[in-house]
């Protein structure tokens, strides 16, 4: 049976030849038939044959055993082809070396700059105020509509120049997009106009702008697909037909290779069996020519066009295949179909259990796993759950950005599901201990790790009490916090306390009057320990900030409890952000929490703000985002 995936880990400081012998005593251990060489090669490289197999295979397998797509590649990170790397060349204004970078490392264009770190290369070429620098990087690709989080909608890079008045800048971006739209073969704005549109179920606007412009039947939007693609992956059947009828591409290839009967069968939703509506849209496309792919085969259950693929060794060669192919999520789709018959054979050709993917907007490797049986865990798919169980799945595993496996079985309240998962080992951990406010099992996890019977799963970073204290805050359990506050070492005023003070600020959920106690009894315990003033460590964001765009889930009356406490131990209201420029009342101005403008005001805000950018004061704010109410409350504060 199919283990997880092996994988090795670049050293803080690779060195290339040392990766050079790791290469060739892999190639001399899979030549003599070692089974460790031989199951890491055969993971990486379905078609490896010992009696042909040679050095530059063995690179290849290396590198990918180490989270890229190729030795090149490999080769160029070490040699120093860093997104920080990158980043220091734009912020100096180096094109010459831009250049060459992203020539051997074109994805490095828009790459995040970490993790928790969502900067990109043209963020600081606008930062900078360098329009050639921008110029560069939107011919090399660069994304200037993505935001840095948690307020993605302000920090775009082109969002940044128009608000600091760059207009050059923004002539710049703009031009580069037309561009890009022009040789899509569409206008620079109608073919998103009809994608959002289709999105949104408004069919009459759709219809209306097919009618009026039939070109754009087959224009691709800004991404890369065709009406058809968006029709399909909503399930629009009437849309499709009209598009069909009208000469549509039922082949069109978009991002990823996918075809429009991609799109459809890759539709995610929770509920268990297949969306309704896919079989008789999936039935009309194929009527209409469309052709059969891994992914479509999969959700349609066509075995037989599987297995034929596969001894031709085609069903790992799409364009997007890596690692088993686990970035077309077969297996995931085979559970979302209720596939039994394929989520079988599709493991017992060697498919990994766990899907792990490398994500592709980093360049540091990080990896997310365990989607097929997480998704069984969303949906109460308990046969298919043993199935991957059964084929070594990690009961343990964890989506990036979704939580573990159990987590899952936990929300969805399935105890079937919970004891299945705890049967094959799986555990509760701290991240689900915290946020499901489990308390008595965040307490069973200290007293095991204090007696070293901690069972492996239990938690991922680099302590179990930092990460169970992070998940209790972020969860609202006051006592978990209590039970592990203490138990962090670091001083009032380090820079470390920043994410923890920030974890309990309500997100994209309404919280109830207890929850909001909760949530502000959490905040004030680990306030009292880090001091009110701690700035975010890359872009001198106070926690105050945060809390005045504090979005519309959260009640004027939470907002003003927050920045309440933090006044009462001493925050500052000076402060500027580095992106925005602003202070805490320009926040507040600007995203019109009236509130809490009135609060800092009261508590000795300037109004006026002299020292501050033109473009970055209260007033600046107010009238820019058209907030008349916010104008009004600083005039009555003499401005």
């Amino acid at each position: 049976m199919k283990q997880s995936l092996p994988t090795r880990t670049l050293r803080e400081h690779p060195d290339l030849d040392q990766l050079k012998r790791q290469a060739k005593e892999l190639l001399a251990a899979f030549i003599a038939g070692e089974s460790s060489a031989v199951a890491e090669v055969n993971t990486h490289d379905h078609h490896a044959d010992a009696a042909h197999f040679a050095l530059h295979d063995a690179q290849l397998v290396l590198a990918r055993a180490y989270g890229f797509d190729s030795w090149p590649k490999l080769k160029a990170y070490v040699d120093g082809v860093t997104v920080q790397r990158l980043a220091e060349a734009v912020r100096s204004g180096d094109l010459a070396r831009v250049r060459t970078m992203i020539e051997a490392r074109p994805e490095l264009v828009n790459t995040d700059m970490a993790e928790n770190d969502e900067h990109r290369a043209i963020h600081y070429a606008v930062l900078n105020r360098s329009p050639e620098m921008v110029r560069l990087l939107m011919e090399q690709g660069a994304d200037a509509r993505k935001g840095i989080y948690p307020r993605r909608e302000a920090t775009s890079a082109l969002t940044l120049a128009i608000e600091r008045g760059y207009d050059e800048i923004v002539a710049v971006i703009r031009e580069a997009e037309q561009r890009r739209q022009a040789k899509l073969g569409a206008t620079s704005s109608t073919a998103d106009e009809l994608a959002d549109s289709i999105r949104n179920g408004n069919d009459a606007r759709a219809l209306a702008m097919l009618e009026a412009e039939p070109a754009l039947v087959h224009a691709c939007d800004s991404k890369g697909w065709t009406p058809l693609h968006t029709a399909a992956g909503v399930l629009n059947a009437r849309l499709v037909a009209w598009l069909l009828d009208h000469g549509a591409d039922v082949n069109h290839r978009g991002p990823g290779d996918r075809t429009p009967l991609d799109t459809a069968s890759r539709v995610w939703w929770w509920k268990p069996g297949p969306p309704a509506g896919f079989a008789a849209l999936a039935r009309m496309l194929r009527e209409h020519g469309a052709e059969l792919t891994p992914v479509s085969a999969v959700a349609l259950g066509e075995a037989d066009w599987l297995r034929a693929r596969h001894a031709e060794g085609a069903l790992h060669e799409s364009k997007s295949a890596k690692l088993f192919d686990s970035s077309d999520r077969l297996l995931t789709i085979a559970v979302k179909h209720d596939r039994g018959e394929i989520l079988t054979l599709l493991l017992d050709l060697g498919y990994d259990p766990d899907e792990r993917v490398r994500l592709d907007h980093l360049d540091e490797v990080v990896y997310s796993s365990g989607g097929p049986l997480w998704t069984c865990a969303r949906s109460a798919k308990h046969e298919l759950a043993k199935i991957l169980l059964d084929h070594d799945a990690d009961p343990n595993a964890s989506v990036y950005a979704g939580g573990s496996v159990l987590f899952s079985a936990y929300v969805c309240k399935d105890q079937e599901m919970v004891k299945l998962l705890e049967r094959y080992g799986g555990v509760v951990d701290a991240d689900t201990a915290g946020h499901l406010r489990l308390t008595e099992h965040a307490r069973q996890l200290l007293a095991d790790h204090d007696a070293g019977r901690l069972r492996p799963g239990a938690y991922a970073g680099e302590s179990l009490e930092r990460h169970l204290l992070w998940a209790g805050l972020r969860g609202g359990d006051p006592e978990i916090v209590r039970m592990t506050l203490d138990r962090i070492p670091w001083p009032k005023g380090d820079p470390q306390w920043f994410g923890l003070l920030w974890a309990p600020l309500p997100r994209h959920d309404n919280r109830s009057e207890q929850d909001q106690r909760l949530y502000l009894d959490c905040f004030r315990q680990v306030l009292d320990r880090c001091g009110s003033n701690i700035s975010h460590p890359r872009v001198n964001r106070t926690i105050l900030h945060d809390v005045a765009a504090l979005d519309e889930t959260v009640t004027p009356a939470e907002a003003l409890g927050f920045a309440t406490l933090l006044l009462d131990a001493g925050a500052r209201l000076d402060v500027r952000d580095d992106l925005l420029q602003s202070t805490p009342l320009g926040w507040a101005c600007r995203w019109a929490r009236l509130e809490l403008a009135k609060l800092f005001l009261d508590r000795g805000a300037d109004p006026i703000e002299p020292d501050g950018e033109p473009w970055a004061t209260p007033q600046a704010w107010a009238r820019k985002m058209g907030h008349d109410a916010v104008l009004a409350l600083l005039r009555s504060h003499g401005l």
